[in-house]
């Protein structure tokens, strides 16, 4: 017989398996319709959005973000997802410039409509496509749990998720796109902050933005994951940016990075 613990614990990942996939079944047929566009209160202000529930409600990393930049900040928002942090950031800041990047994309389409939903198409750029350390084409793992969706196998199937599909997606180092190595031909404006949510991606997007981060130096606000990766993907985050000579705050999951 299996231990009680055993068996618990084989309970809650079913019971959550159910949970996820329910949601992310509704979440794809409302986006698909735009059935229902609901209020989202977030610390950095009230937008609307396609998403059967609410997101980042009391989300500690926005709520420093929004208290971090000025009214007139770019931010670039790395691992945009549908949107929520760039939305929330831009809604009250009619002079900030949020630049969102995502790969995946059936969630760049949520994003746009998010986007379009609240009439932010003019202080909202799209970037459809992966931030690393080369300019290249990698294979994207699309996860049934779309958040989980991620450059390695191990990210898109973390809390019993699948990978439903492997992409071919684009990847752009940001110093390239930014033109501080001076090869962008129309070059992004320089970031006054950072947001990092790539999963186990974080050291490379980091390497491939040496040049912006030594010459512009944005604070980097940085989601913190380790759970099923594999490395020490925090250890090399870290190295990364004291090398850079970034001071490092780490708080409940996030670290806030500024340059010394």
């Amino acid at each position: 017989m299996a231990p009680l613990g055993a068996v618990g614990t084989r309970l809650f990942r079913a019971a959550r398996s159910v949970g996820y996939r329910s949601y992310y079944r509704l979440a794809r047929a409302n986006y698909d319709r735009e059935l229902l566009a609901r209020r989202n209160r977030t610390p950095a202000g009230v937008i609307r959005c396609y998403e059967p529930l609410p997101r980042h409600g009391d989300d500690a990393m926005l709520a420093a973000l929004e208290a971090d930049c000025g009214p007139d900040d770019v931010i670039y928002d790395i691992g945009a997802n549908v949107g929520i942090y760039a939305l929330a950031l831009a809604t009250d800041a009619p002079e900030r410039r949020i630049v969102a990047f995502e790969p995946a994309t059936a969630t760049v389409e949520r994003l746009r409509a998010n986007v379009r939903l609240n009439g932010l198409e003019g202080r909202i750029t799209i970037r459809a496509c992966g931030v690393g350390d080369e300019s290249d084409r990698r294979p994207f793992y699309v996860s049934t749990y779309h958040e989980c969706s991620a450059f390695d196998r191990e990210s898109a199937t973390r809390w019993e998720a699948d990978v439903a599909a492997v992409r071919s997606v684009p990847i752009r180092r940001l110093d390239a796109l930014v033109g501080s190595d001076g090869s962008a031909a129309e070059p992004l404006p320089p970031p006054d902050a950072l947001k990092l949510d790539v999963e186990g991606g974080a050291p490379a997007a980091l390497r491939g933005a040496r040049d912006t981060l030594e010459r512009h130096r944005p604070t980097v606000f940085l989601e913190v994951h380790d759970e099923g990766l594999q490395g020490d993907v925090p250890g090399e985050t870290r190295t990364i940016l004291e090398d850079a000579d970034y001071e490092i705050g780490e708080f409940d999951g996030y670290w806030r990075c500024s340059p010394e």
